[in-house]
């Protein structure tokens, strides 16, 4: 397991355990968070286009202004994150971004397009 993010297109970010880390204007679409635990990580004007965040752990990660069309959070426990005015919606071959049949109780959307 490392500790660091890498954000760049496709990145390989699985398994990465990080905490108190802050992401501004970054573009990394594609990347792969399968498995990593996140806490108190901030990502602000991020291009997330089509990552995946497949069985990740997500603890009061915040999600701002962030594109985030196609990505999967599928089977990911996601307690107290919060998307705000993040584009969830549709991808360029019609595919959504998918929370599959995540507990969603502590989790807020404000103003995000697309849900």
């Amino acid at each position: 397991m490392h500790s660091s993010i890498t954000m760049q297109n496709s990145a390989d970010n699985m398994d990465v355990v990080a905490q108190d880390q802050t992401f501004t204007d970054c573009i990394a679409e594609g990347s792969h968070f399968e498995g990593a635990t996140l806490t108190r990580v901030t990502f602000t004007r991020c291009d997330l286009y089509w990552a995946s965040f497949f069985m990740a752990l997500l603890a009061d990660v915040t999600f701002d202004q962030c594109d985030l069309r196609g990505s999967d959070f599928k089977d990911a426990t996601m307690r107290y994150c919060r998307f705000l005015n993040c584009d969830i919606g549709t991808d360029a071959i019609g595919g959504q971004t998918e929370f599959g049949d995540n507990d969603l109780s502590t989790v807020q959307f404000i103003n995000c397009r697309g849900r």
